[in-house]
């Protein structure tokens, strides 16, 4: 009876180890489901709520470094219908975002704990290009402003890069065949770690009609500034690779939702 006892008890303890393991893996299968890659384009203008479901501020830009990491989102506080406001550099670790459908579109929904006062309070940009994130006091400053308690990495990638600033730029591909230059039409942002994973570039057509997509490494991409903060930018991937790219679909890219196809996207800095 003693032997049958331990054996249940076995039995049992052995079941109990197995339901943890597979409930610790759903929990890791849902977190993974709750991460996105989201295009920049739908980042910028979109609202930031607060924690009553209130909007407290919309997306004016975001600033990332020349890794890719996304440092800040540039928002607009103050003034009355867009006319007279200030602009704040909310630190991305403060935000949370999700990337979820709605009536058969996927919108951007980012929220944060700070009612509208205290975000209205924030230290304001005032300088040419944001030039205050260079300025380390400043940096603590607003870090302090916004909880954010760890060390930030904005200046370990070197100078700050706006979105803004380089949208539209032409993409100068490697063997420099100007007649099949692309455009830089969007980034894409991995939610899980606020990385900009693939940049999507617009090849063919004219004045934005016929245009094809197609998306490639970030980090296939060099941006340089020159002395009048205008920005080019480079490939090693030349026109012909670029040209037979595999496409996706603005403006959500749901093509890249896929491991494989991202896979594919992933080898082209590598050939």
């Amino acid at each position: 009876m003693r032997k049958q006892r331990f054996l249940y008890g076995c039995v049992a303890a052995i079941t109990a180890l197995r339901l943890a393991s597979v409930g610790q893996a759903f929990e890791k299968s849902e977190a993974k489901t709750q991460n996105a890659l989201v295009p920049t384009s739908k980042i910028v203008g979109s609202y930031i709520y607060n924690a009553g479901d209130e909007s407290i501020a919309s997306v004016d830009d975001i600033v990332m470094n020349a890794k890719g990491e996304v440092q800040y989102l540039i928002v607009g506080v103050g003034g009355v219908a867009g006319l007279g406001q200030s602009q704040v550099a909310v630190p991305c670790k403060a935000v949370k975002c999700s990337y979820t459908t709605v009536d058969g579109e996927r919108e951007c929904r980012m929220t944060m704990s700070m009612t509208q006062e205290k975000l209205n309070q924030a230290p304001k940009l005032e300088q040419e290009n944001h030039a205050e994130l260079m300025d380390n006091n400043w940096v603590a400053r607003n870090r302090s402003h916004f909880s954010i308690d760890s060390p930030s990495n904005e200046k370990s990638a070197g100078k700050l890069i706006a979105y803004s600033n380089v949208n539209d730029v032409t993409v100068q591909t490697g063997n420099n065949d100007e007649t099949t230059n692309g455009q830089l039409d969007d980034f894409v942002v991995d939610t899980a770690d606020h990385k900009v994973k693939f940049a999507v570039i617009g090849i063919g057509g004219a004045l934005g009609i016929g245009e094809n997509y197609v998306a490639v490494p970030f980090n296939a991409l060099r941006m340089t500034e020159n002395e009048n903060q205008e920005y080019t930018i480079s490939t090693n991937i030349t026109s012909q690779k670029l040209k037979s790219a595999p496409k996706v679909t603005s403006p959500d890219y749901p093509e890249l939702e896929s491991e494989d196809f991202r896979a594919i996207v992933d080898k082209m800095k590598k050939q």
